[in-house]
């Protein structure tokens, strides 16, 4: 049974408004009597009702949170996890808005400068669409007035407090080892990547041609780049491109829309796709097989990582001793992908 501030009132025959102001540091009580219900609450293993305790203090934390639209499906899940976690921190006096921009870094630089011309929030979580010319402004925004957390796509150079997200240094080692079991000796691979400048894609393609370099010096990676903004039209360019392929990493946020295209090119249809996250259209091309496996980060669970992360620093006032929160990356296929929609 709960013990409450009634039941340590009983135990000494104090009054409860004397029992509360000791608890509380409200003063107008003896040091005496202090020490007796602070002893007995030690006794009784008496635990403050945490809410209660907040919103006598008159404690407030609005939080701001700003990612991109795209892709649509991914960012989703990311909010479905932001909103489960709200609802157990709300109560307590925190607060949370989303803003959300195109994936374009003068879009979510103006909407970083505008939350923060408002003086309406403590800090902000943000995924930096371009982390190198962010850092600036992060470095100079953030401090011990506003809070800045990063998450999905790190800046690592800035002054953030922390970092949630997958290790992508280590998503694209992962992919070059499920790449190199689906197509046993490969000869020839494609690396596609989109125009952003982020640490996240540099990471991923680091990774996947270091480790695919470390397998086999014979093996050529083909680095094709398509553009977010005509995105069926480079996707179509860059297959066209490809004299050959045994097997293709789509290390963006377009493995769908690869899959679709290849559709379109009969000579790809024995080259094993492989990419990231997973939506419906992902799994239709599992299922189909025109995807032959997909490396999921669970948007879900980041977003309620990155409230948690700010809610206990913010609000508890915890100190952060762990600068990156990483999440597991899963290998998901045909097979068990129903379990990931």
């Amino acid at each position: 049974m709960k013990v409450t501030a009634k039941k340590i009132a009983e135990e000494l025959n104090l009054s409860l408004a004397t029992v509360d102001r000791a608890l509380h540091s409200r003063g107008n009580v003896s040091p005496k009597t202090v020490q007796r219900v602070l002893a007995k609450a030690k006794e009784l293993n008496y635990k403050p009702n945490k809410s209660a305790l907040f919103l006598s203090k008159r404690k407030y934390v609005r939080l701001a949170f700003l990612f991109p639209h795209y892709p649509a499906y991914f960012w989703e899940g990311i909010e479905t996890g932001i909103q489960s976690a709200l609802d157990d921190v709300q109560d307590y006096g925190f607060e949370i808005n989303i803003f959300k921009t195109n994936y374009c870094l003068k879009d979510q630089k103006e909407a970083v400068e505008e939350i923060i011309a408002t003086n309406l929030y403590n800090g902000l979580v943000i995924c930096p669409v371009d982390d190198q010319q962010l850092t600036q402004l992060i470095a100079e925004t953030g401090g011990d007035d506003f809070a800045i957390f990063t998450f999905n796509n790190d800046s690592p150079l800035s002054n953030r407090l922390s970092y949630v997200g997958a290790n992508y240094h280590q998503a694209g080692r992962l992919a070059g080892e499920v790449l190199s079991l689906l197509t046993y000796q490969p000869k020839q691979l494609a690396l596609i990547v989109d125009d952003s400048n982020t640490n996240q894609m540099r990471d991923k393609r680091q990774g996947f041609e270091t480790f695919m370099a470390e397998q086999s010096p014979l093996t050529n990676v083909h680095v094709l780049k398509i553009n977010n903004s005509q995105l069926d039209q480079s996707i179509r360019s860059c297959l066209e491109q490809l004299t050959s392929a045994d097997g293709i990493y789509v290390a963006c946020g377009s493995l769908a829309e690869v899959a679709n295209a290849m559709t379109h090119f009969p000579e790809f249809i024995n080259v094993k796709l492989i990419g990231h996250d997973m939506s419906q259209a992902i799994y239709q091309h599992l299922q189909q097989g025109t995807v032959a496996a997909t490396i999921c980060q669970n948007p879900y669970y980041q977003g309620i990582l990155a409230v948690r992360t700010a809610f206990d620093h913010l609000m508890l006032e915890q100190p952060i001793d762990n600068k990156e929160k990483i999440v597991k990356l899963e290998i998901v296929t045909k097979e068990n992908s129903f379990y990931y929609l």
